[in-house]
C-alpha cells in the first residue's frame, strides 16, 4: 500500500478548497450571527490573485459597516482575519485545522465542518464559508 504524505495531502487540499471558494465568487449569502446580527457576503475581492496570497471576501453588516474576511493556508492551517475596509487594521483572527484525504473530503477541525470537494455543490461551498464567517466574526 502507498501511503501519500499527510502534510503535502493537507496543502493539495487546502489549495483546492480556497482555489475554490476564490472562483465560485459567492456572493449576496446572508450568515445569522449567534448574537443576532446579519452580515452579507458580498463577493470575493481577490479574483485575480493567486490563492497562495489568500483570498478575500467582503462583507457588509446591518449598520452600514463593511469588513473583509481573508482566509490564508500557512503552518498547516487555515488562518482567517478580519479588518475594517479602508482601515486596513485586523480586527479579530481565527484558525482552523485542516486534514486532507485522498477522496477530495476535507475537514476542518474546529469548525467540526467537512466538504468533499470533488462533489460539493457552491451552495455547499456558500454554507462552509458561512460557517467561517460566522467563527471569525464571533471571535470579536
Amino acid at each position: 500500500m502507498i501511503r501519500q504524505d499527510p502534510n503535502r495531502l493537507r496543502e493539495q487540499a487546502a489549495r483546492r478548497l480556497l482555489r475554490r471558494i476564490r472562483d465560485l465568487n459567492l456572493g449576496d449569502g446572508i450568515v445569522h450571527l449567534q448574537d443576532g446580527r446579519d452580515v452579507r457576503i458580498t463577493g470575493c475581492t481577490s479574483l485575480d490573485h493567486p490563492v497562495e496570497r489568500g483570498v478575500r471576501y467582503r462583507l457588509s453588516f446591518e449598520d452600514g459597516q463593511t469588513e473583509v474576511v481573508e482566509l490564508e493556508w500557512r503552518d498547516g492551517r487555515i488562518y482567517t482575519k478580519r479588518a475594517v475596509e479602508h482601515d486596513g487594521n485586523s480586527d479579530c483572527e481565527a484558525s482552523f485545522g485542516l486534514n486532507g484525504h485522498p477522496t477530495g473530503l476535507v475537514e476542518l477541525a474546529g469548525l467540526r465542518s467537512s466538504i468533499d470537494l470533488s462533489k460539493a455543490s457552491p451552495e455547499d461551498f456558500e454554507a462552509l464559508l458561512g460557517r467561517i464567517v460566522e467563527a471569525v466574526v464571533s471571535v470579536a
